[in-house]
């Protein structure tokens, strides 16, 4: 057995719980926590199966949240114009009245906007109010100097509510940038002292390495290959992609690669099919090959069956990619920001533009590094 493991565990990734759509999500935990409180029952009544955990929160939703958090008491005067009848009506005006908010149109301050999105600048003055948090003689922040929520900014930092919105470094706050449904859940589960819930794994969606056994490969050719140590993460595309997937397919890969190319095994570390089922392939202490001029010493090789020069790569493939990376990330103290494509390296079009763009943005580096800091990766030896 090489160091790839036959079952890979992800307790955040697959878990079971209240909602079907924010599997996966960071923020699972919180969202998990304010739905036992009662703080929200989902997005799409009257199933409310599922929370919407990356749709931006509304003014009028953040008034339904903090109302239920704080349970607060009804209120018989109307403060606002633009919220007649709407659904959040009693909740705007029940906040209103605990002084949580003026209004959106200041001076005069008689309407509440209720289907704005909230910014998380808003969000930060309304939580301070909310949970009555000290001024704080700290500045947080580099890029909320002036800004008229500065100081509630600087309030729920000292209060252990926010750490920032550009981890690891986290010395800013992106106070404009509009808050999502998930993040409003992590906010409001520090502010009530809550722990994260998070629901244990549904059995059938744990993600699992399949061993070299089990897809059939071939025996190595161990004298022919390099030992090396790790230092990054490169990611590659088959290129190709059939209606045939699965062991079949990496045989077939392997039999290219060592009797069509007459390298020493399969030239990849991990192999990730369409389905995102993932395939141990050669040892990770030996160097992979690469039909192109770059020397591939160092390098943790992780293909994803396709061509994503003309497609996009599945959701299940990006899931599972996310979780070999940071898995690859800790095991061998290789950060995320190392991760690169095969196009970074040489000439060719390799991993394709549309999971190039992934690695290029930086996306796919801070979703990985999300992942690792939550804590989610859970290697489980057979």
């Amino acid at each position: 057995m090489t160091t790839l493991a036959l079952s890979l565990i992800l307790a955040v990734l697959a878990p079971d719980g209240s909602f079907t759509d924010d599997d996966g999500n960071i923020h699972e935990g919180g969202i998990e926590a304010i739905a036992a409180k009662e703080i929200t029952t989902g997005c799409n009544p009257p199933a409310n199966d599922h929370f919407c955990p990356d749709a931006t929160v509304t003014r009028g939703q953040m008034a339904a949240f903090i109302a239920r958090a704080r349970q607060m008491a009804g209120s018989g005067e109307d403060f606002f114009k633009d919220d007649a009848g709407g659904v959040f009506e009693s909740s705007i005006n029940r906040i209103a009245r605990a002084g949580i908010t003026v209004g959106c149109n200041p001076p005069v301050n008689d309407r509440f906007c209720p289907d704005r999105s909230m910014t998380r600048g808003e969000m930060a003055a309304m939580l301070a109010r909310a949970f009555a948090l000290p001024a704080s003689p700290e500045d947080y922040f580099l890029d909320d100097n002036g800004n008229i929520f500065e100081s509630a900014i600087n309030r729920i930092a000292r209060g252990g509510i926010t750490v920032g919105c550009n981890p690891p470094v986290n010395d800013r706050f992106c106070p404009n940038a509009f808050i999502t449904r998930a993040q409003m859940a992590t906010f409001l589960t520090r502010a009530l002292g809550l722990a994260p819930n998070r629901p244990p794994p549904r059995s059938d969606s744990l993600l699992s390495v399949i061993s070299r056994e089990s897809w059939g490969a071939l025996a190595p050719r161990i004298g022919e290959m390099t030992p090396h140590t790790i230092d990054r993460l490169t990611i590659h595309h088959t290129g190709t992609q059939t209606e045939v997937t699965g062991p079949g397919q990496v045989r077939g890969w392997q039999d290219w690669h060592m009797n069509g190319q007459g390298w020493p095994d399969l030239a990849y570390h991990v192999v990730v099919g369409v389905d995102g089922h993932i395939y141990e392939g050669r040892d990770p202490t030996f160097r992979g090959d690469t039909a192109t001029p770059y020397d591939t010493t160092g390098h943790f090789l992780v293909v994803l069956e396709g061509n994503f020069e003309v497609e996009q790569p599945t959701a299940a493939q990006l899931t599972s990619l996310k979780a070999v990376l940071a898995w690859a990330s800790e095991r061998y103290d290789v950060a995320p920001d190392t991760i690169s494509g095969h196009g970074d390296h040489a000439a060719t079009l390799c991993p394709g533009r549309h999971l190039e763009a992934l690695v290029h943005s930086g996306q796919l580096a801070a979703d990985v590094q999300r992942l690792i800091y939550s804590g989610g990766v859970d290697l489980r030896w057979p």
